[in-house]
């Protein structure tokens, strides 16, 4: 009788020995793909930075603006900016604080980046989050200024990577957009089309 159970316990205990690693072979994801994740990921950054320096130096806006904005989770951000006043707000309304949002980010990109260069801009590495994003971290300098940490929190939105939050030097965009707007909101009565114009003329 304690034979047979000995025998049982140690078959179980091989066949945990056996199932982890290959559960864990079918669940994770091969590391190729990780690498191209991370590699695409580095990719979005690099395309959104010049695109922000050609903004920054007096470029043709729209197109960068075009380019910024279709590697931005604008949807997402402006939920988390916006918190309970996302379900109440209209589609109009919606639209409008995405696109004013995605505005005030590309602009306060292109101002902390003009002034750097190829050669004072480097990525860091790559780092996959719990939940699988990607954090690209990232840092520039500028003349008599020490270097400023970048990091970007790359995820996938609407069938391709995009951009959820940037983090300078530790602190988020997203968190800090929603700290204001909710003072600019509490200020005007909750008018989303005046918050617009703010986020238009660069006052969040």
């Amino acid at each position: 009788m304690t034979a047979g159970l000995l025998s049982y316990a140690s078959w179980a205990g091989l066949a945990r020995l056996l199932l982890v690693p290959l559960l864990l072979s079918i669940c994770a994801p091969p590391l190729s793909a990780v690498a191209d994740e991370q590699g695409d990921a580095i990719k979005l950054v690099e395309t959104v930075r010049q695109a922000a320096l050609v903004l920054g130096h007096g470029g043709p806006a729209e197109a960068q603006l075009r380019s910024i904005s279709a590697a931005f989770d604008g949807k997402g951000i402006a939920q988390a900016v916006l918190g309970t006043r996302w379900r109440s707000a209209s589609a109009d309304d919606r639209a409008a604080v995405i696109d004013a949002l995605l505005y005030a980010i590309a602009h306060g990109l292109a101002d902390k980046l003009e002034r750097t260069q190829d050669k004072t801009f480097t990525v860091l590495g790559t780092k996959t989050l719990a939940n699988g994003d990607t954090l690209v971290r990232s840092e520039f300098r500028r003349r008599l200024h020490g270097p400023t940490s970048v990091d970007w929190r790359v995820r996938r939105c609407r069938g391709q990577l995009c951009i959820g939050d940037v983090f300078v030097d530790g602190g988020s965009v997203t968190v800090r957009q929603r700290d204001r707007i909710g003072q600019i909101l509490a200020g005007n009565g909750g008018s989303i089309p005046a918050l617009v114009v703010d986020l238009r003329k660069g006052r969040v």
